[in-house]
């Protein structure tokens, strides 16, 4: 059936489309002529240009908020996640499919992309139902609170009963399930498909359905006020009673083509219903309305033309210059979730998606460490790639993808899940730490890895951090393998070749400071300036329940700690010169970090506001969402699983009290991709990272 509807109206649409112009022009138009002409001469001192430019900018932004409704179903449905800009830009594409070849191009055009990023058709199916039947029902509740107010001499007696009857089907629509599972069941014949038995949707989503489609359509009403405005219409009459008629004349002329699916876009179907119920207002009357209304059509196809357009044009850029459209995408995205973090922390906004995401992909590792004990316990069951995959599409973007464990180099299938963050959450980075046990194995997957990022999110650079708790056998005994700093050396050699040939590699190597190496830590700093490595770090040893070592007093004194990083920090600084944009910022970062830690060694208490669990999330290799490692297990938000989705946890009752008890101060930590999150939000220690980065 769905292959005859589409020969009939890949056919038969644009032809009615035709024939529609042939008519309108040599049969309607000569008619028309007088009375448009007239109504022209007398209308023309009346005609307000600014009025049809805000009539173009509410049909912009109508249209800008007109997908709102559509993805938040999406997310209501639980569909896999899909980045809501490449989300939004298939919507206006899919758009224009309306007009040629038709509308139902359109439906099926949005289910294809759904079942492209793994949604089933009868899910996608059913999404397109529920953006209609949500859409009937803002149709009637529009109506009811419209009617009231509009006098019963304005619209023809007819017109008002089916208006009346459309918004008691409406709200019907909304308030009794066996009119929905009809209505499904019907609609989803048109498509040729089936659907499930609808799901239970939430009061709460489906007031942010109904809210968004009476957001975008009362936009694009708002905008045939201003075209009639603009045109000299109400000239005499109160103009209250045409804004309420136009508000309310959008949505229902979309229902009344809604039926006529062959006919392209619904135009002449649509423009007539509204000329009919803003006739009297005209002078000249439905001819003079209908042709305004037309006119109005050519101004709304342009508005809906431009977004598509700018859809495929940024499309052919990401396919030309993938580098530089991935970078300014996530440049653009991370201030938008840095406002909203801030936003949210006040209670004026939901939380955003975290742009710092740190997954513990495994618990096993081959180190002894004496400032870790999580080699200790035994191994839980690690997420599958399935299950991966699930989580990364439900988190969505992200800006930096810090990879944990244990050693995460065990994992058979690490190279699949790099390869499915490049693909759902598209960081800007990717940082992956290792213990240095296994040089080959660490060459070759990290060869493997680049392969996959390149293919993926090109631009996206790879940080590889070798850990250095010592030099020769001071590291050794630390990390509790003999022979460990010699294959840290090989390692990293085998990494700086990589990286000659990969530019978007970078090789660093990492200290933890403990209480057992923190009085070497100067000899540590400047070997690791001969190495010729992008970047060196360090950390404060710490004591978390992720590491099992709490009560084993292995961070050192502040004392100790905070004048070994002034000598440090200068040494830092000296060599900043060389370093490249990224480098640069990331070191100005950790040099305003150090400081934080200095102060919170001395005090205890948080330094500067922060934001886990808002900007930060941690995965534990079981799937526990943590607002970071440090709370860890006491802080666990929810565990995602098969029937558990990380949104349902991210906006929990639970997850609102943990981010309510961090804002009270009631934690404390020096972590350190916590606090570089927390660092840009912080007004000061973000001007002093910009002003590092740039003087050096």
């Amino acid at each position: 059936m769905r292959q005859v509807l589409k020969r009939i109206e890949t056919w038969l649409g644009p032809l009615l489309l035709l024939g529609a112009a042939l008519y309108f022009r040599f049969s309607l138009f000569p008619v028309w002529k007088p009375r448009l002409l007239a109504f022209w001469r007398e209308a023309g001192e009346s005609r307000n240009w600014t009025y049809i430019a805000l009539s173009a900018l509410c049909l912009a932004l109508g249209y800008y908020f007109a997908p709102l409704a559509w993805q938040r179903i999406l997310r209501a449905l639980k569909t896999p996640g899909v980045d809501r800009g490449t989300l939004r830009r298939n919507w206006f594409v899919t758009q224009m499919g309306s007009y040629i070849p038709g509308r139902l191009w359109m439906v099926l055009g949005r289910i294809a992309f759904l079942n492209r990023n793994g949604t089933g058709s009868v899910k996608a199916a059913t999404a397109m139902v529920l953006e209609n039947i949500y859409l009937l029902a803002a149709l009637g509740l529009m109506t009811l609170l419209a009617l009231p107010f509009i006098s019963a001499s304005s619209l023809p007696a007819g017109l008002t009963v089916a208006l009346w009857i459309s918004a008691a089907l409406g709200v019907l629509m909304l308030l009794a399930p066996g009119i929905q599972r009809l209505f499904a069941r019907k609609l989803a014949r048109r498509l040729g498909t089936t659907v499930d038995e609808l799901p239970h949707i939430s009061h709460r989503h489906q007031a942010q359905f109904i809210g968004s489609h009476m957001l975008s359509w009362s936009l694009r009403g708002l905008g045939l006020y201003f075209w009639f405005r603009g045109f000299g219409v109400p000239q005499s009459v109160p103009a209250h009673s045409l804004l309420i008629l136009c508000i309310i004349a959008s949505p229902a002329s979309w229902l009344a083509s809604l039926l006529m699916v062959f006919i392209p876009g619904g135009i002449g179907v649509r423009e007539s219903l509204q000329a009919l119920m803003v006739a009297s207002f005209v002078p000249g009357g439905m001819v003079v309305a209908t042709a305004i209304a037309l006119g109005q059509r050519l101004l709304l196809m342009m508005v809906e033309g431009l977004f598509a357009i700018s859809a495929l044009v940024y499309q052919t850029l990401a396919r030309h210059f993938p580098v530089q459209v991935n970078h300014a995408g996530q440049l653009f995205h991370l201030v938008v979730s840095v406002c909203r973090a801030w936003l949210a922390r006040l209670g004026l906004a939901t939380p955003p998606r975290p742009i710092n995401v740190t997954f513990s992909v495994t618990r096993n590792c081959q180190s002894r460490c004496r400032t870790c004990f999580i080699w200790k316990q035994d191994c839980r069951e690690e997420l599958s790639l399935p299950q991966i995959e699930s989580l990364f599409r439900s988190i969505g973007w992200t800006y930096f993808f810090n990879v944990s464990g244990g050693e995460p180099f065990l994992r058979e299938d690490l190279p699949e899940i790099i390869g499915l963050a490049c693909r759902y959450m598209r960081p800007a980075v990717i940082h992956i730490p290792t213990n240095a046990l296994a040089p080959k194995r660490i060459e070759a997957m990290t060869g493997r890895i680049l392969s996959i990022m390149e293919a993926e999110a090109p631009g996206t650079v790879l940080t590889i951090k070798p850990s250095m708790d010592g030099i020769g056998a001071a590291h050794d005994e630390i990390r509790g393998v003999p022979g460990n700093f010699e294959k840290l050396i090989d390692t990293l050699e085998r990494l700086k070749t990589l990286r000659n040939a990969n530019s978007n590699l970078h090789v660093g190597v990492g200290t933890v400071i403990s209480r057992f190496n923190a009085k070497n830590l100067l000899e540590i700093i400047d070997f690791a300036g001969t190495l010729g490595v992008d970047t060196y770090i360090n950390e404060v040893a710490e004591e978390r329940e992720e590491f099992f070592n709490i009560g084993s007093g292995i961070t050192p004194e502040s004392e100790s700690y905070g004048e070994i990083m002034e000598v440090f920090k200068k040494a830092v600084r000296s060599r900043m010169k060389g370093m490249r944009p990224l480098s640069r910022v990331t070191t100005a970062l950790r040099l305003v970090y150090y400081d934080i830690v200095t102060e919170y060694l001395r005090t205890g208490k948080q330094v500067i506001p922060c934001y886990a669990a808002l900007m930060n999330l941690h995965v534990n290799s079981d799937g526990g969402i943590w607002p970071c490692a440090i709370l860890a297990y006491r802080g666990q938000m929810g565990i995602v699983a098969d029937d558990t989705d990380f949104l349902d946890i991210w906006k929990s009752r639970k997850a609102a009290d943990i981010r309510a008890s961090i804002k009270r101060k009631e934690c404390a930590c020096p972590l350190a991709n916590q606090a570089y999150s927390n660092i840009l939000l912080h007004p000061k220690s973000l001007l002093r990272v910009m002003w590092i980065a740039l003087t050096g």
